[in-house]
């Protein structure tokens, strides 16, 4: 469970339940993008150890996998941040015009991390749905500046070639084992993909422009922190 759905099991803050996980009080353990979570069971029997009454089971309920869930996959792209980095920036040239104006390398790098980290919990936890809120709240970021917020869509289709590329690697090599790796990662980045144009296109003025075939620069927010 995430913080919020376990401070709305047992009735506090999500302030409340980080604090008492930085205290040691309440048990919780970190994914390999780094996000708290905290196990249905021991939340359970944290609750009857101090005499509280347990929530509806409907309120306990792990959430279901969609993707096979692949830990490892994870954690090897989290090690490769700086190689998919550099796969991303080798993909601009100055001689081929694009329609999206390349990003400072810090930019980019800041980018490529985010993106990571939404695809490291959704590999991690199985979850691909649980990673489509924030991409589509990018999307729809970007729909708020109209045509211009189409670059979103553009630099995460590089981050997510980009991905793949390094992912194929890691199988290669044998530092990537779990066999259903490659299609559980191309599941997520088409999560990723699907609700992000449709957040896009969803918070586009009405009667407004669609994207066209050039778009400028402008501020882009990544898909999630």
């Amino acid at each position: 469970m995430t913080a919020s759905e376990a401070a709305a099991v047992i009735g506090v803050s999500v302030a409340t339940i980080r604090g008492w996980a930085d205290q040691g009080r309440l048990p919780s353990h970190r994914t390999v993008g780094g996000h708290r979570r905290f196990e249905v069971d021991e939340l359970k029997r944290w609750l009857t150890e101090r005499g509280a009454a347990l929530p509806e089971p409907r309120r306990l309920a792990r959430r279901p996998r969609d993707v096979p869930a692949c830990p490892e996959l994870a954690r090897w792209l989290n090690s490769r941040a700086s190689a998919i980095t550099d796969r991303v920036l080798a993909g601009y040239d100055e001689q081929v015009p694009v329609p999206v104006p390349a990003p400072t390398e810090a930019g980019l790098g800041r980018g490529v991390l985010r993106f990571l980290r939404v695809i490291a919990v959704a590999l991690d936890s199985g979850s691909a749905a649980s990673i489509v809120g924030r991409a589509g709240l990018a999307g729809v970021r970007g729909g708020a500046q109209g045509p211009i917020g189409a670059a979103v869509i553009a630099e995460h289709t590089r981050y997510a070639a980009a991905v793949l590329t390094e992912a194929e690697r890691g199988l290669q090599r044998g530092e990537v084992t779990e066999p259903h790796a490659l299609a559980a990662l191309h599941a997520v980045i088409d999560r990723i993909q699907v609700a992000m144009v449709a957040g896009y296109l969803g918070a586009l003025p009405s009667g407004g422009a669609r994207p066209t075939a050039e778009v400028g620069a402008g501020s882009r927010e990544p898909v999630a922190e």
